[in-house]
């Protein structure tokens, strides 16, 4: 039974490199043996990676040297690794079993550039009903209700999927398979266990096939979700540009897409009620207005289109900056203005050279105000019209440097030049760069 559905599973989710030149994450439990025995006589390259955790002390120890001895049976390459994981979850503030499994797949990561294809571990069919329960309890989304990804990235393969517990431990009695059992295992103060051995055996009153059955709604959902990712991508490619939304088209998303989007696009795991207020503000946001979705980030809406923004960024400033000749260091927004020199390996974002006849006085950069104008193009020209012309973010506008002189502004970057100041014969050159 337990050979038919690895050879399913691998099928089904395309581990074309399952049988090559593989890791398997080596525990020494029942799940993580049974695989190894399975994988020794079929994998080209097998290596097994045995982590102690160093929270079980002497039991993990012992682990340890169980995975060495087995492997040595088999013939099978053997790595293994000391972590301190209970220290480093202190250090970094975050829970045992996130520090444990960050470390896991930092380790096969390094592992993988030795010329391996990819890694397999042991999650099983009821590790994955676990993790659809843990999910749900916390308000998970589709990608949740997906449970344990079978093929990450061509990169981890989960082959036993499909096999549950009660198969695994029947193949290792089949095949005089040793292993060790983690005394942890039974500790219900971790999550993992609680659901295993209080929340699972209640759901399987109700059906006893519940692995079974989860098995197909982690497939039915994960079917669905990988449309919709096909739909987010497809709006990404047409209708994003430089993480800028397009508001008209993003507007006519359905839900389950533009939930998608603007996960995609921010780059964050955005919860239910940040993805709320993003769709609350696109469709009925002013011009302007912008909403704070995580410590440190905002959603936006501009004229015609919508984007995420450092919150810090959202704040109003002002400044003022004489300019010297040489380099001056405008950090209030991280800028750089060289005048009459320029920096080494760095190109400036504008360059203008200027008639020294036609300035007034000393040469100097500020903030915009709000009544300012420039004389160009043989008129004066609202600087705040050309800003929204030129669609230049309004949480921008007030870090745009203006470069002016005692009679007015001479130049707004990129934007606009007062008549008259620019020198044909190069006299005086202004590089603005970004620091």
């Amino acid at each position: 039974m337990l050979e038919k559905k690895i050879d399913a599973a691998v099928t089904a989710f395309d581990m074309k490199y399952a049988y090559g030149n593989i890791i398997i994450g080596f525990s020494g439990g029942a799940d993580s043996s049974a695989l190894l025995h399975y994988f020794s006589s079929r994998a080209k390259r097998l290596r097994a990676v045995h982590i102690n955790h160093m929270i079980r002390g002497d039991e993990a120890d012992r682990d340890e040297e169980f995975c060495k001895r087995t492997c040595e049976k088999y013939g099978v390459e053997f790595v293994s690794y000391k972590i301190d994981i209970p220290t480093l979850a202190k250090q970094s503030a975050k829970g045992i079993e996130l520090t444990a499994r960050e470390e896991r797949y930092r380790i096969f990561d390094m592992e993988l550039k030795n010329g391996f294809d990819s890694v397999l571990t042991a999650h099983n069919a009821n590790d994955n009903t676990e993790s659809v329960i843990f999910n749900l309890s916390r308000g998970s989304g589709s990608n949740g209700m997906c449970g344990i990804n079978p093929n990450l990235n061509e990169k981890i393969y989960r082959p036993l999927i499909y096999v549950t517990k009660e198969e695994i431990i029947s193949y290792c009695l089949a095949n005089n398979i040793e292993y060790v059992t983690d005394s942890t295992n039974s500790d219900t103060e971790y999550t993992r266990n609680y659901i295993r051995h209080i929340i699972v055996p209640a759901l399987e009153k109700l059906n006893p096939s519940l692995n079974l059955a989860v098995s197909r709604l982690s497939s039915s959902v994960r079917a669905d979700s990988e449309f919709i990712d096909i739909c987010a991508k497809d709006f990404i490619s047409a209708s994003v540009k430089d993480k800028k939304i397009d508001t008209s088209e993003f507007t006519r998303l359905h839900r389950a897409v533009a939930t998608r989007v603007l996960k995609t696009v921010s780059g964050k795991n955005l919860d239910h009620n940040a993805i709320n207020a993003c769709i609350a503000l696109a469709n009925n946001g002013e011009c302007g207005s912008a909403c704070n979705i995580l410590e440190g980030l905002s959603f936006k809406k501009e004229h015609d289109h919508l984007a995420f923004v450092k919150t810090i960024e959202l704040e109003r400033i002002s400044f003022q900056y004489a300019l010297n000749e040489g380099i001056n260091d405008i950090s209030k927004i991280r800028e750089i203005v060289t005048v009459a020199c320029e920096l080494q390996n760095k190109t400036p974002y504008f360059e203008i050279y200027l008639d020294r006849s036609m300035i007034k006085g000393g040469l100097f950069v500020r903030s915009r105000a709000e009544a300012d104008k420039i004389f160009s193009g043989k008129m004066n020209k609202k600087v705040k019209k050309l800003l929204c012309e030129n669609h230049i973010p309004s949480h921008l506008r007030d870090r745009i440097p203006i470069l002016c002189d005692e009679s007015g502004i001479i130049a707004i970057p990129n934007v606009a030049l007062r008549d008259e100041v620019r020198s044909s014969k190069k006299d005086l050159c202004i590089r603005f760069y970004k620091a």
